[in-house]
């Protein structure tokens, strides 16, 4: 992607207050990313950004380096939020088939929040040749240890760290795929989500619990 950057972001109307910085930045992220979401990698462009925004360029480079740095924020902003509400989930005291219920869920509400944005955002993440495989790469393996580790505290056999990033897979997988999909059913895609998930991550025991839960897991 051809990206025009100026030497250091010294051009431009500095915001006056730390509040009214932080408030130009999300307002330029948003912009960037409702801009991602209807042209992907390759047609985020600074103009179309600043346009969006109704800002001026030198404003914008005050922000951000071009547009791969505001990509890469773009992305890990929405990665982080993602990991956050995973472990939350694994951090709670709960049973593991209710916490794997709950990483589903969270996969489900997070694709349904991003609506159209999820369609760029899914297959960017997995086009090697852009910059949001190599960050959705990053950032999920810095989940797999966050969620080995808490496991391993709790007691519990810790999948293998292959075990999680074909969940990981999966699980963007299926939630892309429910929304894309005209007339899917959450439930069914639940369900089956779930299934694949207690396969990948669960023990034996899980297994069993997960047979006796039809109202969860289907038939």
């Amino acid at each position: 992607m051809a990206v025009n950057t100026p030497s250091g972001r010294s051009r431009g109307r500095p915001a006056r207050t730390p509040e009214q910085h932080e408030q130009m930045r999300a307002r330029i992220l948003a912009a960037a990313g409702a801009v991602y979401a209807k042209h992907g990698q390759r047609g985020t462009t600074v103009a179309r950004i600043v346009k969006k925004a109704h800002l001026s360029r030198p404003t914008f480079y005050v922000f951000f380096d071009g547009t791969d740095d505001v990509i890469t924020a773009l992305v890990n902003h929405t990665q982080s939020q993602l990991n956050g509400r995973l472990y939350a989930v694994i951090a709670e005291p709960a049973d593991p088939i209710t916490q794997i219920v709950a990483a589903v869920d969270v996969y489900l509400d997070t694709t349904e929040e991003m609506g159209d944005a999820a369609r760029v955002f899914h297959i960017e993440a997995h086009d090697p040749a852009s910059s949001a495989h190599r960050l959705r790469q990053e950032n999920e393996e810095v989940m797999v240890e966050m969620l080995r580790g808490r496991i391993i505290e709790s007691g519990r056999p810790a999948p293998s760290s292959e075990a999680f990033r074909m969940l990981f897979g999966t699980l963007q997988a299926g939630s892309y795929r429910y929304l894309s999909t005209p007339g899917s059913d959450r439930r069914e895609a639940r369900a089956a989500m779930l299934r694949a998930a207690v396969a990948l991550v669960g023990t034996p025991e899980d297994w069993r619990q997960a047979a006796e839960r039809p109202d969860l897991f289907g038939q």
